[in-house]
């Protein structure tokens, strides 16, 4: 008895019924919507303010927008996933957890000692340098403080190395294989 946090590749193949994904994320979703036939539980399946800011910028800086299309999805987002989870001091405090361990783990001792710039005192490596989206991290933090299981495609690199070292903490489905 389970619920999700889904991020934007899931909802976007789930969505797609042109993407090869698509047939494998509605299997999933089909099957943890079903009541448990014990308790009657029926899992709820949530989105990040993160994955809807991730929508919007992919609907703005597409190189030939589709209002109709666009429109389309992102109702589709908010009817299957009509609850939008917020960036909380709980989600921040997670949030630093697993930038620092990041940080601690995934970056060069050289980096790690020198700081030239203010904005590096606040975040000493960027995104890139880390080998991982920040959005992700954000999305990750929302999973784990709501203790809701991660459903994502994209667990490459050190982003698969942040949900390794978590597994205790935090529960990751790929829904597209």
């Amino acid at each position: 008895m389970a619920d999700y946090l889904l991020d934007t590749n899931i909802l976007s193949y789930w969505y797609d019924t042109t993407r090869p994904e698509h047939p494998n994320v509605v299997v999933k979703v089909n099957l943890v919507r079903q009541p448990n036939p014990i308790t009657g539980y029926v899992s709820r399946l949530f989105n990040s303010v993160v994955t809807l800011g991730e929508i919007e910028y992919g609907h703005r800086v597409a190189s030939s927008p589709d209002p109709v299309k666009q429109t389309a999805y992102k109702r589709f987002v908010q009817t299957q996933c009509p609850i939008i989870l917020e960036i909380t001091k709980h989600v921040a405090e997670q949030f630093g957890e697993l930038r620092a361990w990041l940080f601690n783990n995934c970056t060069t001792n050289k980096r790690k000692t020198k700081t030239k710039r203010a904005e590096e005192l606040i975040f000493p490596a960027t995104g890139k340098e880390l080998g991982i989206d920040e959005n992700d991290i954000w999305i990750t933090a929302v999973a784990m403080t709501h203790n809701l299981v991660l459903v994502t495609h994209d667990s490459r690199g050190n982003y698969g190395k942040v949900l390794a070292q978590f597994a205790t903490t935090l529960q990751v489905e790929d829904w597209a294989i």
